[in-house]
C-alpha cells in the first residue's frame, strides 16, 4: 500500500515466540530505527531505510517486513 507522497507503509513485526532477546537486530540497526523500551520492541517507520540488515543477522529468523 502507498502512501499520498508515494511512501510505502511497511512495519518489521517480531515473533516473541521465536524470539531468544539476544537484541542483535537492535545492535546492527544502521538506521536505529529498532530499539527497546521497557521490554517491547519497538520499530520506527520514518528512521527505518528497509535493509533488511536486522532479518540478516537473526538466526531465529523472527522478524518479518509487513506492509500495511
Amino acid at each position: 500500500m502507498t502512501g499520498a507522497e508515494g511512501i510505502n507503509f511497511v512495519t518489521v513485526r517480531i515473533d516473541d515466540n521465536k524470539c531468544n532477546r539476544c537484541y542483535e537486530c537492535i545492535d546492527i540497526c544502521p538506521t536505529g530505527a529498532l530499539s527497546l523500551e521497557q521490554s517491547i520492541f519497538i520499530h520506527c517507520a520514518y528512521e527505518c531505510s528497509y535493509c533488511e540488515t536486522c532479518m540478516d543477522v537473526c538466526e531465529q529468523e523472527c522478524l518479518e517486513i509487513l506492509e500495511m
